[in-house]
Formats: C-alpha cells, structure tokens, sequence
C-alpha cells in the first residue's frame, strides 16, 4: 500500500511539472485561499477559543446581575459584592475588580497609568502569583488600611529599570503614600490592559466609589457552570430583597464564562469574517475544480490508455486525488507565507478592540487547522474532477480521444455549474461589504452635534492632595484657559470632566421632584464649554463666572433630558437633584452624540466651580479631564504647543494624548471601519477569483465550439452574432449565479444587523449596486473570450477538424 503511495506522489509530481502554468495558477490560487482563512481563524481563535492564560481558566466565570430576558449585563457595587462575599456557597474564591487610573509619582516624575482597583483574592481566582514579592495582605484590603500596589512586568522595566529592590519602595499612588508589593510575571496580560493594581476596599466605599464593581470567581472543583447556576439562582431572591431600592425584581444572578465576559461584544463581528473568507476559500476551490476538469478532458487519450492496459477505476481515482492532494498541500505551505503577511497586516489595522489576553500568532493549532484546511480543500476541489475523469470507461474514452473532442458535456455542465457557485457567493460577500461600506459611510456623516473641525482635546488628571478642593481644582482650570486664550489663533478654551463626547462618560444619580430617580450621562465643566465645542446653547443662558461656590447651584440639560424627564412642564427653572444636590435648570443645550451611531442620551452639565472636589477625583479616576482648545488657524499648532502650556500651569499635571476631535471622530468608528475594510477586501477577491473562473469556462467553451463557430461563420453568421452568442451564454451563467447570490444574501446578511447602522439587511439599493458591479466585471470576462470567438477564421477552423 505505501509502495503503490509513493509511486502515485512520484507520478503526482512529475505530471504537475510538466505542466508549470496549471501548477503555478493552482497554486496561488489555493494560497490566497488558505493564506487568507489562516490568517483569519489565527484571530477567531485568538479571541474566541484559545484557552485564557490562567490556571484552569475553564473554571473561572464571571458574576453580574442580569435582566430577565435580555443579554444585557450590569455590574454590582462593593457594598453587592461584600453580599456575595458573606452568601458564596460556589467559588473557592471570589474578587471584585474596578477599572480606575492612577498617577503615578516616584518623585521626580508623574505618569498616568491605567489599572484596576482590586478585592485581595483577584490574583487567586485568576490562579496567578506575583513573580516578585507577594499578592495583597489582608489588612491592605479594608477601608482605613495601608495603600499597596502590585505593578505589571511592564511597567517595572519601564519605570524601575527592573531594580529587584522595588519591592517595600514608596511611591506616590493619586498623591498617596504608597508601598510597592509586588511584580507580575513578564507573560502575564489583564485583559483590559492593567498595569498597575491596587486594593478595592480604600474606595470601596467612597462617593461613587464602590460602583461599577466586575464580578469574577473561581468555581470550587468538580462543580459546573450550570451547577453553579442552579445555585446562585436560589441567592437571587435574597438579593433583590437586601437591595431592594436599587434592585428591581426582574434582576437576577447571572453566571458567565469568564471568556464570555471578555469576548461577548467581538464574537459576532469575528464569527461573521472567518464565514466570509470561508466562502473566498470556496470560490477558491471552484475555480481550481474548473482548471482540474478541463485538464482532465485533456488526459482522456492517457487515462483511457492506463484503464485499457489494466488500471482499474480506484486506482485511477486515487492517483488523480493524490495530483489534487499534492496540489492543495503545496497551496497550504504557500498559504502560510500568505498567511504570515497578512497577520502581521491585520494585527498593525486592528483598533485596540480586542482584549490583551487575545493572543494572536501561528502556533500549532493554527498550523494544524492549515494543513487540515488543505487536505479538506484538496478533497473538494479534487474529488468531482477525479471522479469524473475516472468514472468513464476504456472504449468510450479511447473513441472521444480518436475523434479529438475535447471534454465531455457533463464535464462542461460541471465546470458551468461550478462558476455559478462562485458567482452566487460573490454577490453574498459583496453584498455584505456594501451594507457595511453604506454603514461607515452614514456613520461618518452623523452629526455629532458639534463642530469636531479646528478643535483639539488633550487628557489631564488631577489627583492628589494638591487639588483636593473644589477652589485649587476651578482655580488651576481658570489660569490654564486663560493661558490658552492668550495664545495665537486660539478663539475659545474649556474644560470638560467625566468623559469626552463620542467617547463614554460618567453616570450620575440624577432625581427630579416627584419623580424616580435616574442615572444619567453627567459631565462637570466650565463656562465656555459649549462655544468652543461649536453646541448651541438653545433656551436660556450658559454658565458664567458667577456660577461659582457660594452661588445658586444650578445645572443645564440636553434636548432628550428635558423630552424625556420634563415634557410635562416648562424646562427653564425647574429643581433637578443631581447626586443629591439641588439645582436649578438655566438652560437646554442641542444633543451632543456619546457614541456616533447611538442615540444622544439624557445629559446633565453642572459648573465645575460648583462641583464637589470628591465627585472631581472619582470621575478622574475612571476618565480622563479633558482640555478643549477651538482655533482658527491650523490645529497642528495647538497641539504641539497644549501640553507645554498645561505643564507651564502645573508641571505636576500628567498629560496624556492630545487629539484633534475629527481624529477623536474617526477612532471612534474604528472598529467598524476594520470590519468594512476586511469584509471589502474579501468581496474584491473572491469577485477576481469569479472573474477569473468565469473567463475560464467561456474560453473554454470557445475552444470546444470552434468547429461549430466555423461552420456558422462559414454559412453567413457575423462576427457580432458569434459575439452575442458567447456574450449571452456568459451572461445566462452569471443571471443564475445572481439569482441563487440574491437568495443567499437574503438569508444571510441578517446576522450582520447588529453591524449595521442607517440601513436594512435587505436594503434594494444596495443590492442593485452590487448586482451591477458583479455584472459588468463578468461582461468584462466574458467579453475577451467571445472577442476570440467572432475572429475565428472560419477556413483555419474547419481545416483543423
């Protein structure tokens, strides 16, 4: 058996080489394919199958309150958690976790570090150790107890050079003495890209401080994630009850693999990519199952010839599967160098959307997935083509090759059969670029509700003990703006806390007499702030000077807050409660967009001069402040002369990045715009693959008709009658390719409606587009071929018969 292997791969090999352009274009073409889905399954599995890197990460799941009947989940805040804590009848350990900044201060230097507040057991459930000191003590973790840090590798080497003397080094920690207790190890990654940690307990219960606590556990041994379930479910009417007015009764416990809590927003878009590429590999294959059947109508004479002298039927199929076999696995091994390209490509578009503990390379399963890839496609490419050229018999095939026929007509009705599959799967994939490529386009042209041209944002802290009044902290914003003002060019300068627009920002408890209360978008900010983002202030009048300490504390609101929450009444004077201090409402200003493609939510303003020192340091460690500068000249200017002002100011603020907001605009869709982009370049090559194949099968209908073309031309047809002829059978093939694409599309670009924003799954304009574009780039292959045809000489073709 593994004789007669050999002598097939040797036979196999020596009829590939001689025929290099077959060889060549089959190869390529089968790496572009492979390449491509390798390259693509290395980011699916990356994000959504490879196991996470921590002990068992199969029993690591995380905990949220959950709505009944949506996927919808919610955090709890550290008061919940201590509840969970006290009732754990599941977890062997359990650990809240809250995403916070800190800065970061050795004294001679203050840098911004993003990290993560941290209940003492968040190591243990991850099943990871500092490499270098100890994890968080016990008394570390209460209210009143000594601030730690545990620092990532990363942030060692760069801050520390590595010294193993680090550890009980004081550093300043938001302007807190704090005491350095550890290092992580060099391949450990949080996945929201933590580089520094520190204990829950000190803010837990804070203004604000204990909210928006992530929920991870570690589930005892041997116990299920449904068992888990089963169990949590029975704690769920205890909870509502201990919580009652913040919980409502259609919230319950919700267990979730942890991966799933890291992963739940990229599964569809990943999963809609690998199906996409999928469908290139497809066309792929159909178009080397094409090339493979006509070249076996050309090896009739021999196939005919080796089952006369004894071959039997298998054994002809198995040297024509091994042919494609060997094709297919030279196709994966160059696949890989294409593969290789294009990871690196991918990974340098990717938008900082996946999570840092998606770690994406070629390993072996990838490596495997590749050559199990490139068996499967031999098999199909390989197996109707081998099937077909063994299945006929001796006579039959000697009498074709005597009589010079090149291929049979079941070959030809396969071959056919073939390009419309690959028509119909073009369209799915160029429909699907096209709803997305509308969706970016819509989205780029939403108004933001604001002027993001000639505007500059740059990011600033504040923390610490210098700025731990409402007075230092208005007082430093007064002197950096008109600092700013003073500049050239520049025509209006404000601050912004809590979050910048298109970006998300911080929630605030906000209650209007008589009614429920809300939590709703705030944002803290000075007078001005509304002229320079370019937001008219609609009904009554902007904050000023005079709103400062002292004075009526007042607040502004946005269209869909005064829509929703004050429809009833007039707006202008009302008393809205926000975090438990009165206001009064002085004006409506228009919507500003938090997230380009989503609705403006409800948004309160207050005066940053009326806004508690404590709310400022809560909504600075989850956001950046922000510093808006509007000119009127060139925007790169200001950029490059904002943070040496801001320093001038305050050397001790750290400044982080300093965008234009038309940058700030674009980031915001980057996502989306990756997806397009992939999902574009996957249609444009399986439309040059349809093309390709479609040229093929055409050309190689002219070559078998040639006789019959002679004939028609030598009895009076015309070149242009020829020419219809061939365009005509062409455009037939590509109208049911359109029409099968069409049914196909309908039923599949559904998933894609979470994608999409402005338009329709089924949207007709698109649609029609795209059944234009794939028509007239299939006239274009169709059209060289049937030029061939009408200048058959008919002399030359009837002598050659």
């Amino acid at each position: 058996m593994m004789d007669g292997l050999l002598q097939d791969l040797r036979y196999a090999v020596r009829t590939l080489a001689k025929s290099p352009g077959f060889t060549v274009v089959a190869v390529l073409t089968l790496a572009l394919g492979i390449g491509a889905n390798t390259a693509i399954f290395s980011v699916f599995y990356g994000v959504l199958l490879r196991p996470l890197p921590y002990a068992e990460p199969d029993r690591i799941v995380g905990l949220a309150q959950a709505y009944v009947g949506r996927h919808e989940r919610r955090a709890v805040t550290y008061v919940q958690l201590q509840f969970l804590e006290r009732n754990n009848q599941v977890f062997e350990s359990l650990a809240g976790s809250a995403s916070v900044g800190f800065n970061f201060s050795t004294g001679t230097q203050t840098d911004r570090v993003y990290g993560l507040r941290v209940s003492k057991d968040y190591f243990r459930v991850l099943g990871i150790a500092p490499a270098l000191g100890r994890p968080f003590l016990v008394e570390e973790d209460q209210p009143n107890g000594p601030s730690a840090v545990i620092l990532s590798y990363g942030l060692w080497q760069r801050r520390f050079g590595g010294d193993m003397a680090v550890i009980g080094r004081t550093i300043l920690l938001d302007g807190t003495p704090t005491t350095v207790a550890g290092v992580m190890p060099a391949d450990f990654r949080s996945p929201n890209g933590a580089e520094a940690w520190s204990t829950l307990a000190q803010v837990g219960r804070t203004v604000g401080g204990g909210s928006n606590v992530s929920v991870i556990g570690r589930l005892r041994p041997g116990l299920s994630v449904a068992q888990a379930s089963a169990t949590m479910a029975l704690l769920t009417e205890p909870f509502r009850t201990e919580f009652s007015r913040s919980v409502s009764q259609d919230v319950s416990l919700a267990l979730d693999p942890y991966r799933a809590q890291i992963t739940n927003d990229l599964r569809t878009p990943v999963a809609v990519l690998l199906g996409a590429i999928a469908f290139v590999l497809l066309i792929a294959c159909a178009n080397v199952a094409s090339l493979t059947l006509g070249r076996a109508a050309a090896r009739e004479h021999e196939l005919a010839v080796r089952a006369a002298i004894g071959a039997s039927r298998n054994r002809l199929l198995r040297q024509l599967l091994t042919e494609s076999m060997l094709l297919s696995l030279v196709g994966g091994a160059v696949g890989l160098v294409v593969a290789t390209w294009g990871l690196r490509a991918l990974v340098a578009l990717e938008p900082n959307a996946l999570p840092s503990t998606a770690e994406i390379r070629l390993d072996r399963w990838v490596l495997a997935f590749t050559f199990g890839l490139s068996l499967v496609t031999g098999l199909v490419f390989g197996a109707i083509p081998a099937w077909q050229a063994a299945r006929g018999g001796p006579h039959e095939a000697l009498k074709h090759a005597a009589a010079r026929v090149t291929g049979s007509a079941r070959q030809g009705r396969l071959r056919r059969a073939l390009v419309v599959g690959e028509i119909a799967l073009s369209l799915i994939l160029l429909v699907g670029a096209g709803l997305l490529i509308q969706t970016f386009a819509r989205l780029i042209g939403t108004d933001p509700g604001f002027d993001p041209n000639r505007l500059v944002a740059a990011e600033i802290w504040l923390t610490g003990t210098r700025y731990d009044s409402t007075p230092a902290i208005s007082g430093f914003y007064r002197d950096l703006i008109a600092r700013l003002e003073a500049l050239p060019g520049v025509t209006a300068a404000a601050v912004v806390e809590a979050g910048l627009p298109l970006q998300q920002g911080g929630n605030a408890t906000v209650e209007v007499a008589g009614q429920r209360r809300w939590s709703i978008d705030y944002r803290s900010i000075t007078p001005g702030f509304f002229r320079t983002l370019g937001t008219p202030v609609i009904d009554g009048r902007d904050f000023t000077a005079s709103d400062a300490a002292g004075a009526q504390p007042v607040v502004i609101v946005n269209e869909s807050f005064a829509r929703r929450h004050l429809a009833d009444q007039t707006t202008l004077g009302r008393t809205v409660s926000v975090e438990g201090q009165p206001r009064q409402v002085i004006g409506i200003v228009r919507d500003v967009r938090s997230f380009v493609g989503l609705p403006p939510p409800p948004t309160v303003f207050i005066p940053s001069a009326q806004t508690p020192a404590a709310m400022t340091r809560l909504f600075g460690s989850w956001f950046a402040t922000h510093v808006l500068v509007r000119t009127s000249g060139d925007p790169a200017a200001i950029q490059a002369s904002l943070p040496r002002v801001i320093r001038a100011t305050d050397a001790s603020v750290p400044v982080g990045r300093v965008r234009a907001m038309q940058d700030v605009l674009i980031g915001s869709l980057a996502f989306q715009r990756f997806v397009m982009a992939l999902l574009s370049a996957f249609a444009g090559l399986a439309i040059i693959l349809a093309s390709v194949g479609l040229y093929g099968v055409i050309a190689y209908l002219v070559a078998q008709r040639t006789h019959e073309i002679g004939v028609r031309m030598a009895l009076g047809a015309r070149s242009r009658d020829v020419l219809g002829m061939v365009v005509g059978h062409g455009l037939r093939l590509v109208a049911i390719g359109v029409v099968l694409g069409i049914a196909g599309a309908l039923a599949l670009t559904r998933f894609l409606a979470g994608q999409l924003y402005g338009v329709r799954p089924t949207d007709p304009l698109t649609f029609v587009a795209v059944t234009a574009l794939l028509a007239l780039v299939a006239l274009a292959a169709t059209w060289l071929p049937a030029r061939r045809a009408a200048r058959v000489d008919p002399m030359i073709a009837l002598r050659a018969e």
